[in-house]
Order: C-alpha cells, then structure tokens, then sequence
C-alpha cells in the first residue's frame, strides 16, 4: 500500500470498564479492541488532573462544573467543559 493511500480499519470497541460498545466492524468475526470509552477515561483521570491542576495554581475542580467554568487559563478547561 502506497503512503498517499488511507486504509479503513473497521473495529468495534468495547469500554473495559462499563462494557459500551461503540464503532464499527463485526465482532462476531473482527473481534474487539478494549479501551476505556470517553467518560470512563475521563473518570479515570480526575484525580490526576485535579493535582496537577492545584500544582498550577489553579482551583482543583475538574470535573465538577456543570458546564461553566471561571478559569479561562485552566489547561483543562476544555477537556472539563467541552466533554
């Protein structure tokens, strides 16, 4: 296959964790790639945000917001907010 050329990986996923499938392919004969979905990766990091973000000086309130947030230098602002 030439570099210029895209090849099409068709997979289903399946979240580790709270076991949500999502994408495309047949398991029953591709099988399944495991990871964590969106909101279980983001789970996931919460506490490791939360340090880093009181070690920036910045409030450790990821996660938390329902939607605003008043820290617009916040490096995880849009992860917390836009997700």
């Amino acid at each position: 296959m030439r570099h210029n050329q895209k090849k099409e990986w068709l997979m289903m996923y399946q979240c580790i964790r709270c076991h949500e499938t999502w994408g495309t392919g047949n398991p029953l004969t591709d099988g399944y790639s495991h990871g964590l979905c969106a909101e279980c990766l983001k789970e996931a990091l919460t506490p490791l945000y939360r340090r880093r973000q009181a070690q920036e000086g910045n409030f450790d309130c990821f996660a938390k917001s329902s939607g605003y947030c008043d820290q617009p230098a916040c490096k995880y602002r849009q992860i917390c907010v836009g997700a």
